[in-house]
């Protein structure tokens, strides 16, 4: 019975086995020799079923396209200092609204690791108190991590971001978070995207349940509508009857993001049942984010009638 880390024969696909040098499917050249031997090793690179990730670090072809698997391989590459940054760490905490690729990690000034496909290197000073394990990773906590998500990246990944992680949050521990993302940004010393940064954590929330949720909470803003109500309760003989994505309820005014999952007539049904209750129903497109110019104009156009009427 072969021990941990020695594999008895090569099968279709190298299996090696997890060790401090193998997390994830992610293994250095010179581990997966004394696993398997130099022959073994290259017949398994030339079937592909090993491939190179840099000079000396090799993947599992099965998980090449793992988030975590190239992380594992980025860390390898930087001989252990490194920590996974910015997008790539918000991702591997949950924010799946970054995407994470390239992998962005950081390494100290004393190491000179060049960026390459695929991996994008940062120099920086790594504080330990700065680094967490995550799934055997070295990465940022994660309000380290959206701070910077918030300063550097596209401003509606970056909401998102946020929103997906104060979903994930008791409503009572949300605003914990914020300062604590708060406290990050205060703390920069390259203060680029610090403004954008405290502007997008302002509409953050929690509230939106998918990232275009968050979009649209972004576009009013830009297009200087009043702040709406995210995911409103319209009441109706004691209990709640219907939930809206944004509502203006002195107005009762809604603006509902379509899904394409539900059919139009159950749509249009709702939409009259809550026209007799008062509530008028602007619908948003997912294009509407594209071109936002006739959402808009319409949405200001009903606003202003019952601003109006009332």
């Amino acid at each position: 019975m072969p021990g941990r880390g020695v594999i008895a024969h090569p099968g279709p696909v190298i299996d090696i086995l997890n060790g401090p040098d193998g997390l994830h499917g992610a293994y250095t050249y010179q581990f997966a020799r004394e696993a398997i031997g130099e022959y073994r090793l290259r017949a398994a690179v030339e079937a592909g079923e090993l491939v190179g990730f840099g000079r000396g670090v090799l993947l599992d072809a099965r998980r090449v396209l793992d988030l975590r698997t190239r992380c594992a391989g980025a860390l390898l590459l930087t001989g252990g200092v490194g920590v996974v940054v910015g997008i790539t760490a918000a991702a591997l905490h949950g924010c799946s609204a970054v995407g994470g690729f390239p992998v962005h990690v950081r390494v100290p000034y004393a190491h000179r690791i060049r960026s390459r496909h695929g991996m994008v290197v940062h120099q920086g000073g790594v504080d330990r108190s700065d680094v967490t394990t995550l799934d055997g990773l070295r990465v940022q906590p994660l309000d380290l991590a959206v701070s910077e998500v918030l300063c550097a990246g596209s401003r509606r990944a970056a909401l998102a971001c946020v929103d997906q992680a104060l979903r994930e949050l008791r409503a009572e521990d949300r605003p914990e978070f914020l300062a604590r993302v708060t406290g990050r940004l205060a703390e920069r010393v390259d203060r680029r995207g610090t403004r954008q940064a405290a502007a997008l954590l302002s509409l953050a929330t929690g509230l939106p349940e998918t990232a275009a949720q968050s979009a649209f909470v972004l576009l009013l803003a830009d297009c200087g509508f009043p702040r709406p109500v995210c995911q409103y309760q319209v009441w109706d003989g004691g209990r709640a009857r219907y939930r809206l994505d944004f509502a203006w309820p002195e107005l009762r005014v809604a603006l509902e993001c379509d899904d394409e999952t539900v059919e139009p007539s159950v749509l249009a049904a709702r939409d009259e049942a809550l026209r007799r209750r008062g509530w008028l129903v602007v619908r948003a497109e997912v294009q509407d984010l594209v071109e936002p110019t006739p959402l808009s104009g319409r949405l200001r156009t009903v606003l202003r009638e019952r601003q109006c009427a009332a």
